[in-house]
This record gives C-alpha cells, structure tokens and sequence, in this order.
C-alpha cells in the first residue's frame, strides 16, 4: 500500500538534512533483546484470530513434511514459457502454479494493529503459524510480506548502533519462513525502503545536493547508493544463510514493494545542464534524456540487485513493484514500459485499485498491453472502505475487478490485506478477516477455484437497476448511474437546487433503510428532503430531511422506525446546496410486499 504519506516524507527529508550536516544518527541503543518496545497502535480493538473450517484441497506445492534440512534452502517456484506466454510452475513437478493469496501486512496487538509485524517484541510466531494455516486450509498458496516496513528504532531491521543488519529481526524473518513451509504456502518478502539505519540510508545519501536530492532520486542513480543497496541485501541474505534458513518456502524477493521518484526534486527538476549517474552522462533540458536517464538508472539498478542476490542465493525469483503514481501522487515518477522490455526481472508486480481509475487504463498506464513474456501479478488490490462502505457491493467490485484482470495477463493475485489497517487510516481496504472473514471465504481458491469467473454475490440494494428520473441531468453523468452500485460514477444535474431525482420500485416494497452516497463540491449546508408515493399517481409524502453540512462522499443514512410500507417510488428532493446536485449512490433495503 502507501507507506509514502507526507509525514514519512518529512521525517526522510528531515533524516537527509542530518546527513548533509553530518549529524550522527546512530546513537547508542540498550540491546532490543532486554529492552522494553513501544507498540505503534493503529487501531482501538484487537480482534481473535479466527480459523475458518472449511473442506481441505491438497496444495501441490510445499509439503507438510519436513524434508532434509540441506533441502531447504532451495527455491520451488520457477519461470519458464509456454507458447511464448511466462509462467510459474513448480519445479518438484512441473505443474503450473498460480500465486492466490494476500498481503499479510498487518497483525493486532494488545492495542490495536500494528505493521510491524516482523519487530523483536512483537513478531508472534504462534499467530504466524495460525495465520498462515488458516490460509491454506482454505486453499490459499501465498502471502507477502514487508521485510523492513519496521526499519528504525529498537527492534527493527537494521542496527541502531552500529552498521549491519539487527540479528534478532532476522531471526523472526527465518521462523516466518519455517512457519510458511509448515503450512504449506509461499512467501514474497517486498523491501519497503533502504532501511533508514545500519548505516545504509546514510552512506546512499552521501553528498546528495543540487543535482541530486537525497532519497528516492539518489538511491537509482548514484553509485554510492548502488553500494549501499547491495550491501542491504548482501547483509540480508548472507544473514539468512547462517540461519540456515527456509528458501524452499520463499516466492521471491521484491527489491521494492513499489518503485518511484520524485519529478519536482532534481534530477527530474532540473531544466538545463547536465548529470551524470552509475550509467552516464544526460542532458536535463532534453525531455526524452531525462526519461532515458531513469529507464537506464533502473535497469542498471534492478542488474545490480539481483545479481548480488543470486550470488547468495542462486535460484531465487527477483522482482519489483510497480503502481500508477495519479492514484496518488501525481508528482511521483513511475515508469515500467521499457523495464518489461528490458530489465532483468523474473516476474513483475503491479498495484491496481478499483476506483476513479479503470483498470484498463492501470494496464495502458503500465505499458502491458499485449504483453505476455513474463508472469504479471496483481500484488495488491482491494476495495477501499471510503469508497465503497457497503462489504457486499465492495466485494462484487473486488471479484468483477480480479476477473477483469485475466483479460490483461494477470497471472496472479495477492489482497490486500488480511487483517485490516487502522480505522484512521485514509486508504483503508476490507480486510479478508472482517465481518466474520465474509471475503477471506468469499475468495477463497476452495470456494472460488476460478478467479477469472467472477463469484455471484446477492444483491441487497433494491434500487439497483430500477427506472430513474431526474429534475435534469449532464450527457454524461445519467440518472441510472445513481442506481448502479458503483460509486465511481454520478447522477450529476448540471445545476444548482432545487433538483430532484426519483427511483421506481416498479412494486410495493416494506423499506428498511435509505443510503444515499453524497457528491458535492465544495462542502457545505444542505438541504435534502425524501419522499415516498405508494403508488404511481399517488401524492408524494414527506418522510425524512437531511439538514447540515455534507461533503463529497460522505453517507447520509436514514433509517425508519417501524419501516415504511406499500413504497412504490422514492424522490430524493434537494432545496439547497453550495454546489450543483449529484449523487453517486442511492441504496434502498427492504422486501417486497405480499
């Protein structure tokens, strides 16, 4: 997800301008394995991981017996073509494997949730191992996981105190892979970020200035950040190795759970002279240099990498992760086109969300249209709660978009998440364990062995698709697009109240509820009246305002108390508004009449 929100830009700016100083960020730390650890609470409750019983289908891929330990460290998932298209499969025997899982990125605590999961003091190897069974009972075969989303402070990845790597964290990162290869799935381990201490952060910002602003900009271009990059995962593995570690259940290893730069901090600021970086001198008032700049600093990055990794760990999968930056940041620069074509990596992960952006337009974005040589993974997706409140709608969305994606040669899919972000946070998803783990079955390979076949989930909105009628609409934002369950288009009048629009029933229905999704901007009092006709001539009849102030996509919920009978239509009326009358959602619950 976006660990990238403008607080950790100002602590990285604020960690980059103690390096230019030469401040020392390393001071001594007690030892974390005696050492008292303050929780980062991301929510209010901690719910009980539940196990979800459910008939049990074999999962050709690890098995549940430990085999010698000289076995292990030996990677079961390979790539190779078929008819010119990549693919996984398993090595033991030759089957195709489809990656089907989740982003196991956060875990509760005693105080909420918490994405630290890997943290000394908090890693719990006994819910891991719950965690990881329950999925695969339900015939799940992945998860990813952050490596070093913890990657400062006391109990994180790296060193406080010293340069290298915290030998207590890698220890938790060897029982979560003993603890996969028990249960029967795969891990893909994504590095979040260069981690902050153990001297990396500081020795690949070393000099950064004018022609190159420290972090993102620096760590893909510049040699000494190349240095440093590669003795992360140097330290990383080699770590591991003396662990002797659990390779067998490992997917692969992501050199960044999603790759991007910042195009208003130089070098891609810069509009005249030119800068030279670990693959050569360019021209900054040239445009398509400054695009083959970053295409090449990649791609000499991504070699980099894997080859240090594959000198520790010879036959592992290497990949990165990819998202379209106007879903978030519009001042990011994301470019992956020339890295399909180009870029030694064995397998790509991309990061599409349903919302304001179609997934076709992730695809053209992405630059995967018609391509086919090596496997594409869906590595995170999910319904956002802001966007979508109601979970039945949000999981139809969810199953339309993952069938949707086998169009475009998705060849894998990883939710996000299993147990959900904190209620405050601003792109919180459903999580698989809400509501009695309702999509954690929902999705499940057991019950959905197909995920290219959408799975038929009963609709409760009794307006959904129902004839409409406006005061008056744009040529482009119709009437019915406030009956179709998808909070990404609008009934948009064009003009300010009053305006009205009335939803046939076309029965008598006993009504339950009233949700209406709200579009407006900007933000301020309104007036919305409804009212119901229990007939198709009758008078229409005050039930219900809504008075005060809204904003865009809140929800105004009414709720009668005994329920309204013999409704036949419902007119949502508006008499004032700052801004010109829409809706993006009208929900109606109820049951027809006898």
């Amino acid at each position: 997800m976006r660990w990238k929100n403008l607080f950790s830009l100002f602590v990285r700016s604020f960690w980059v301008l103690f390096i230019l100083v030469g401040c020392n960020m390393f001071p001594k730390t007690p030892n974390i394995s005696t050492t008292t650890v303050t929780e980062i609470s991301l929510n209010t409750q901690t719910p009980s991981p539940t196990l979800i019983p459910s008939p049990t289908t074999p999962i050709p891929n690890i098995t549940n017996t430990i085999e010698p330990i000289l076995n292990q460290n030996k990677h079961q998932i390979g790539i190779r073509q078929s008819e010119g298209i990549g693919e996984f499969f398993l090595k033991d025997n030759g089957e195709k494997f489809t990656p089907r899982g989740v982003n196991y990125a956060f875990v509760p605590t005693n105080s909420g949730f918490t994405n630290l999961l890997l943290r000394v003091g908090i890693y719990d190897p006994d819910l891991t191992r719950r965690d990881f069974k329950n999925l695969a009972d339900l015939g799940y075969n992945t998860v990813r996981v952050f490596l070093d989303q913890c990657n400062q402070g006391p109990g994180c990845i790296a060193n406080t105190d010293k340069p290298g790597l915290n030998p207590a964290y890698l220890d938790n990162i060897t029982d979560m892979m003993l603890a996969a290869r028990e249960a029967g799935i795969f891990i893909l381990f994504t590095s979040n970020d260069l981690p902050d201490a153990g001297g990396y952060a500081e020795e690949a910002n070393f000099n950064s200035g004018s022609d190159f602003a420290g972090y993102r900009n620096s760590y893909y271009l510049r040699p000494q950040a190349i240095t440093a990059t590669r003795r992360y995962w140097r330290d990383l593995i080699t770590g591991l190795n003396e662990r002797n570690p659990a390779f067998v259940a490992v997917l692969g290893w992501q050199l960044l759970n999603e790759q991007w730069m910042f195009r208003d901090q130089p070098p891609l600021s810069l509009t005249s002279g030119s800068v030279e970086t670990t693959t050569g001198t360019y021209d900054m008032g040239d445009p398509k240099q400054k695009e083959q700049m970053v295409s090449d600093g990649i791609i000499y990055y991504i070699q980099q990498m894997k080859e240090e990794i594959l000198s520790h760990d010879p036959t592992a999968l290497v990949t990165m992760g990819f998202f379209v930056p106007e879903l978030v940041a519009p001042d990011w620069y994301v470019e992956t086109k020339s890295l399909l074509e180009k870029s030694d990596l064995d397998f790509f992960d991309f990061h599409a969300y349903p919302g304001s952006l179609s997934l076709e337009a992730h695809v053209e974005a992405f630059g995967m249209l018609d391509y086919s040589a090596k496997p594409i993974i869906l590595g995170e997706y999910g319904p956002f709660r802001h966007i979508f409140p109601d979970l039945k709608n949000a999981a139809r969305v969810t199953t339309n978009w993952v069938a949707e994606s086998c169009q475009y040669g998705f060849d894998g899919w990883l939710y996000w998440t299993y147990y959900p972000a904190n209620a405050s946070a601003g792109d919180r998803t459903w999580g698989l364990m809400d509501e009695d783990a309702y999509l954690l079955n929902l999705f499940s390979p057991n019950n959905q062995p197909d995920p290219c076949v959408a799975v038929e989930i009963p609709r409760d909105n009794i307006a959904y698709g129902k004839p409409v009628q406006a005061s008056q609409n744009l040529a482009e934002e119709l009437p019915e697009y406030a009956v179709d369950d998808d909070p990404t288009t609008q009934w948009g009048s064009g003009s300010d109240a009053p305006q009205w629009i009335t939803v046939d029933l076309e029965n008598n229905y006993r009504v339950s509820e009233i949700r209406l999704l709200v579009a407006q901007w900007p933000q301020g009092n309104t007036l919305h009246r409804l009212l119901i006709r229990q007939s198709e001539t009758g008078d229409y009849i005050p039930v219900h305002a809504f008075s005060g102030i809204t904003r865009d996509n809140d929800w105004l919920v009414f709720k009668p108390n005994p329920p309204l009978e013999n409704v036949r239509q419902i007119r949502i009326q508006t008499d004032s508004s700052p801004s010109w009358v829409s809706w993006k959602e009208i929900v109606i619950k109820g049951e027809i009449m006898p």
